[in-house]
């Protein structure tokens, strides 16, 4: 059973859902309801974007074990991405009732913490998954967004130098190392940092927007109207992209520019009087 079990383990990592699945059938004919085939037949399912199937066979988990780690942190991670965090801290929570140090867990506890405005526990959970692992780079990167949102930015930007040393190339991190500088007056810093983000991630938005502001700030219109474009390149449906760039049109004297520009943040945001009176 158990040489199976990681051979069908290992068949599911290599994207060989078919063998992977033939093995899970003979697992079951082995050992009859045994979980560790449930958790296999769940990761099967979702290889195979069978979200009703990977459903169903976490809550058979769940029933017959319900603090059951895998399967808790698995339906926690469904419920992030529809961001119900109240329950994906629940089920986050059963997980840890078993396995106190699980790393996926306690962040994920912390993360739905963090999103539910919960930040006492999420600070609880997310200091003590960086005791178990002082590598894990998203536990640094969530201290760093509690301090920030505590407007301490000074020790928020030490623990996303930390998040950035063990992850270099992770996007959000240079987009969060850039706000927590600029709010220091660290300008130049903040523009490298976006600047790198948008290096690693060229279809991403954030970085622009925060970028493009900055321009903007420092009269750099050029610049901004670069960024702004760049933006409603990537994210067509941002209309206060096109109100800036409306905005810096209009200044130019570029009037035809500047009214399409308005029409266009009209398109996307009807309830606004402003875009018809510009």
């Amino acid at each position: 059973y158990s040489m199976n079990l990681l051979h069908a383990s290992l068949l599911v990592s290599s994207g060989n859902i078919e063998k992977a699945t033939i093995l899970a059938d003979k697992l079951e004919v082995i050992e009859p309801g045994n979980i560790d085939t449930l958790v296999l037949k769940s990761m099967i399912a979702k290889a195979s974007g069978d979200k009703k199937a990977k459903s169903e066979i976490l809550k058979q988990i769940i029933e017959k074990d319900p603090t059951n780690v895998d399967a808790n942190v698995e339906l926690a991670n469904d419920q992030m991405m529809r961001k119900n965090f109240k329950l994906a801290n629940t089920y986050y929570g059963k997980s840890l009732e078993k396995e106190p140090n699980n790393e996926q867990a306690l962040l994920g506890y912390g993360q739905s913490a963090y999103y539910n405005d919960d930040l006492k526990k999420a600070r609880t959970s997310l200091e003590k998954l960086i005791e178990v692992n002082p590598e894990n780079s998203f536990g640094w990167a969530y201290l760093g967004k509690l301090e920030g949102d505590d407007e301490n930015y000074a020790v928020a930007t030490r623990h996303i130098e930390k998040a950035l040393k063990l992850d270099p190339y992770y996007y959000d991190y240079w987009v969060d190392y850039g706000r927590y500088l600029y709010y220091q007056g660290k300008f130049d810093d903040a523009e490298k940092a976006w600047t790198k983000a948008i290096s690693i991630e060229p279809d991403n938005f954030y970085a622009y927007i925060y970028r493009s502001a900055l321009y903007d700030e420092q009269k750099r219109f050029a610049d901004a109207l670069n960024d702004y474009k760049k933006i409603i390149e990537v994210k067509p449906e941002y209309y206060y992209a096109y109100e800036s760039i409306g905005i810096l049109a209009w200044h130019e004297k570029k009037y035809d520019e500047a009214r399409k520009a308005f029409l266009s943040a009209y398109k996307y945001n009807k309830d606004n009087i402003s875009y018809p009176m510009m």
